[in-house]
């Protein structure tokens, strides 16, 4: 299992989004949260989820990063990942965990990043220059602001009502979205394995790849077998280790879901038994000859169902009303007679009632 430690300062929504994804699974882990802040919200966030957060004062990362890393150590994080973290990362920390330090900026790097360059302070200027797109970058650590190599990028269309509030604000979902995948990558190319996303995936629209890039995409496309290419479900598949995936499941999974009913056969053609097994024979044999059930027996099931209950309904307020009456006139042992039967007809609606709506009906209908 690979474990992550965390570097957060705020509210930790990305902390906890990371960590809330990868504990439904059981490869990735989210092992320690390191916070600089006494009173920030990560604390809450991960304490729902069961992951410890240490508080590490600024004076450590300023002073004495030795501390840090011995606390980093502590937890054998595969990766340590900044989400939220506001403070710049001593080179001495960086080196001891040299390639395994990502983090996430709200532009597409190399644009808008650096000293200066972080939340809203990316939008507005993004917003200045009048730019059409930004987006949001995974990359490496590295001692230059921003500048390490980037591992995943992702677009965000701009249009001419956007403010650097709308801007911010179409980026966050993209950000949950992104960073986790970025992740998975940079734990795979870690283990030296081929990456779920190859090399041409980093930038996710084809005409923002940069030159080098799209001749390596070339160049990977030539030497790949035929017999290897996947669909992007597919390497989605692949990435969050969805084991036996295939389009046709899919698309099969998918019109049940949206349909709510098996696909109607083709002209001339029978639904195979193994999709109709556990029908009524009956059904499956009218399934299977592509003919409907009337829409009148759901009709008369239902009515039949509501008569069931409503006739020993009516009994039964008859008798409650005469306890009233009974009792008005002296008749106490009529009136107490007539609860009883009030009560017993109760019963029998509900029980009637019940079964029919159990039994009467769907055995009517098939």
């Amino acid at each position: 299992m690979k474990k992550l430690a965390i570097l957060a300062s705020g509210s930790g929504t990305n902390a906890e989004n990371i960590a809330r994804l990868f504990h439904q699974g059981n490869r990735i882990r989210v092992s320690v949260v390191l916070c600089n802040r006494k009173q920030a919200g990560v604390y809450e966030r991960m304490q729902a989820l069961g992951v410890p957060v240490v508080y590490m004062p600024n004076s450590s990362w300023d002073s004495d990063p030795d501390r840090v890393i011995e606390t980093l150590r502590s937890s054998a994080p595969d990766l340590v990942v900044l989400a939220g973290f506001m403070r710049a990362v001593r080179p001495e920390i960086i080196e001891a965990f040299s390639g395994r330090i990502v983090n996430i900026h709200p532009s597409l790097l190399p644009a808008y990043g650096g000293k200066g360059m972080y939340g809203h302070h990316v939008h507005e200027a993004v917003i200045a220059a009048g730019e059409k797109k930004s987006g949001v970058t995974v990359h490496y650590v590295t001692e230059e602001i921003d500048g390490g190599e980037i591992v995943m990028q992702q677009e965000v269309e701009i249009t001419p009502e956007d403010t650097p509030a709308t801007l911010e604000a179409k980026i966050h979902p993209v950000e949950y979205d992104l960073y986790p995948r970025a992740i998975v990558k940079a734990l795979d190319e870690l283990e030296g394995s081929v990456p779920p996303f190859g090399r041409q995936e980093e930038v996710l629209k084809p005409e923002a790849l940069s030159a080098p890039l799209q001749q390596e995409k070339r160049e990977a496309a030539a030497s790949s077998d035929s017999s290897a290419c996947q669909s992007p479900d597919e390497a989605w598949a692949k990435a969050l280790y969805i084991n036996n995936y295939s389009d046709a499941k899919a698309e099969q999974a998918r019109i049940r879901v949206e349909e709510g009913h098996l696909p109607p056969p083709s002209p001339g053609s029978k639904i195979p038994s193994p999709q109709i097994s556990g029908l009524h024979p009956a059904v499956a044999d009218a399934v299977s000859k592509g003919v409907a059930i009337p829409k009148s027996y759901m009709w008369v099931s239902v009515v039949m169902a509501v008569l069931f209950s409503t006739i020993p309904g009516l009994v039964a307020i008859v008798y409650s009303a005469s306890v009233s009456s009974r009792l008005s006139c002296g008749d106490i042992a009529g009136a107490g007679r007539a609860s009883r039967n009030a009560q017993i007809w109760i019963i029998i609606s509900f029980v009637l009632g019940v079964l029919a709506a159990t039994l009467w009906v769907p055995m009517s209908l098939l």
